[in-house]
């Protein structure tokens, strides 16, 4: 099955990077960190953290749920905690990478100033195009987080936080640069649906049920339906079933389980349940799906 990683250290272990973090809840490092013996190719797995891996150099293949891309010069790639991901080095690796959690991140003191952070609550990757003159300007708080994390006194931590939430904040003004469409939304409608969707990620395995969201949120099912749909324009038993379809989509075309035993690990109590979900969501059955997708590799 997909193997998750809780802690940073044991995903550095399994890559062959020689990095390691002295704290549970953040690390930063340099590419050029990472030597020569780095894995070719990692995948597929989850984290429990986010990622922000920045380079003027990343070629790479990356994989995000059954999503592919191709990464180049000065780009900017943000994973999130409970997507499937797999990644392929492909040539030279020149910037940074910054892992954290979302409790050091604390982005509920600053969530007015950037909407909640929606495009930290996205189902699929999010890969950035940096102009140069980006690139520079954001490398500034990488390098200044690397000096502050020599030493790990409350002063450094307290420092390094707050240089996260504003590299955060700039990371956001280029996404609203990116943006062709959209209007404004509420405030306490966007802190509800995003952090539903984040929810959902850390929960989706284990938890269907829209009941279930909405009592960890403190909020009706109802008015989880009403914040959902102003902001996303769907509803939370769709966010969460396409999320569970991705999973399930990637599980087969990426590994070798057996389809019962995959539908078990999501949490499905019935083998019969999991084929007519996904056949409703793909219009194939899970064999088929994995047979036409082998068939025209």
């Amino acid at each position: 099955m997909v193997k998750s990683y809780k802690n940073f250290n044991d995903y550095y272990s399994d890559a062959n990077a020689p990095v390691r973090s002295k704290h549970d809840e953040f690390h930063i490092f340099r590419f050029s960190d990472l030597g020569d013996n780095i894995v070719e190719r990692m995948g597929p797995f989850s984290t429990a953290y986010y990622q922000f891996a920045m380079g003027s150099e990343v070629q790479a293949k990356l994989g995000v749920f059954d999503t592919n891309a191709v990464t180049e010069k000065y780009t900017m790639v943000i994973y999130l905690p409970g997507q499937i991901l797999k990644w392929e080095k492909t040539g030279d690796w020149s910037g940074y990478v910054l892992n954290v959690k979302e409790n050091f991140l604390n982005l509920g003191s600053i969530a007015h100033l950037t909407e909640s952070y929606g495009f930290l609550h996205r189902l699929q990757p999010l890969i950035i195009n940096l102009s140069e003159e980006d690139y520079h300007v954001l490398s500034k708080f990488y390098e200044l987080m690397l000096l502050e994390q020599k030493e790990m006194n409350e002063e450094n931590m307290l420092v390094i936080r707050n240089l996260m939430q504003i590299l955060i904040v700039f990371v956001n003004r280029i996404v609203s640069r990116m943006k062709t469409t959209g209007s404004f939304v509420e405030m306490k409608y966007q802190r509800i649906a995003t952090r539903f969707k984040s929810l959902v990620f850390e929960h989706y395995k284990k938890n269907k049920s829209v009941t279930y969201y909405a009592s960890l949120l403190g909020v009706t099912p109802e008015y989880l339906g009403e914040s959902v749909k102003k902001v996303y324009n769907t509803t939370p038993k769709n966010i969460i079933n396409e999320i569970l379809f991705m999973h399930a989509k990637t599980l087969l075309t990426t590994t070798d389980t057996e389809i019962k035993e995959l539908a078990w690990s999501l949490n499905f109590d019935d083998y019969s349940h999991f084929v007519k979900f996904f056949k409703k969501m793909s219009g194939h059955t899970p064999a088929e799906y994995r047979n036409n997708f082998f068939t025209s590799a």
